[in-house]
């Protein structure tokens, strides 16, 4: 499998021609085991060297439309790195507060210290797809609202904005669960049925699944309008759970590889001070 057959880094796109599905669910299955033998610990390793070094960051944006699988991913990857370096933000509709600051405002609490990785579970990428789909913008100024040029100017805002955290240390790196429409049924009616999963579900999935077409028009756009060599999607076929968190965690190896963060060492100085307390605590002394 190769992961970049995924990604996107500015090439154009027509979504219906994109994969929902890869393998059959057996196959699929089978991924978990390679997962957890072998990708997941190299990744835990990578991050802890991340978080130990303290020098750079990851953002790591996950967008979808409900049901698709970003909770999951959080639960079964991304939960197994070490919590201190780990951060998880969720975005919902905005508060007040944040509709009276510029949209981008509300994600600074989301993003990454030095040696942390940090997940926008939905990102300021719904500051361009929600409002397309319900008209949100009510709040702004009628000149911003009806400029011609909104989006393409947002656009430019992200573009700009994921330039300058990958200039500042910080790597982007996103991810699109590409569901089908019959697979998302299939999810809510598990959360619906099951009452363990009951919480999962909210009736304003509905509202969603009513305007499928039109989300799917939103995400096309925003992949082919914000797909960037410094901050690429990568296309997750999430009718294939598991093998879309084995891409994901391919691709984060492969980000973190890049910055190449290593366990810091003693200077000469502290090492001599070390081999003192070494002698020291073997002997007893102390």
């Amino acid at each position: 499998m190769n992961k970049d057959n995924f990604k996107i880094t500015g090439q154009k796109i027509d979504i219906k021609d994109l994969d929902q599905k890869i393998i059959p669910d057996k196959e699929d299955a089978a991924a978990k085991k390679e997962l957890y033998d072998e990708l997941v610990p190299e990744l835990r390793e990578l991050h802890e060297k991340l978080f130990a070094e303290g020098k750079y960051g990851v953002l790591v944006v996950l967008q979808a439309i409900d049901a698709a699988g970003k909770d999951e991913i959080i639960q079964y990857i991304f939960s197994n790195l070490k919590p201190q370096g780990l951060k998880n933000t969720s975005y919902g509709k905005p508060t007040d507060e944040e509709e009276s600051h510029d949209y981008l405002w509300r994600m600074y609490k989301g993003l990454p210290k030095r040696g942390e990785l940090a997940i926008l579970n939905r990102s300021y990428y719904e500051d361009i797809i929600s409002p397309k789909i319900y008209d949100t913008l009510g709040n702004l100024p009628e000149e911003i609202r009806n400029d011609p040029d909104l989006w393409k100017k947002r656009y430019e805002h992200i573009n700009n904005f994921e330039k300058y955290l990958t200039e500042n240390g910080f790597s982007v790196v996103k991810f699109y669960f590409h569901v089908s429409k019959d697979e998302q049924r299939k999810r809510l009616l598990e959360r619906l049925e099951d009452p363990k999963q009951n919480n999962e579900f909210s009736f304003s999935d509905l509202d969603d699944r009513k305007n499928w077409d039109k989300y799917q028009e939103a995400f096309e756009e925003m992949l082919n309008n914000t797909s960037t060599e410094i901050a690429p999607w990568y296309v997750l076929p999430a009718d294939n759970p598991w093998y879309s968190r084995k891409i994901a965690t391919l691709a984060l190896i492969e980000t973190i590889k890049k910055i190449n963060p290593s366990y810091p060492t003693f200077s000469e100085e502290e090492q001599k001070k070390a081999d003192k307390v070494i002698d020291q605590l073997k002997n007893k002394e102390i």
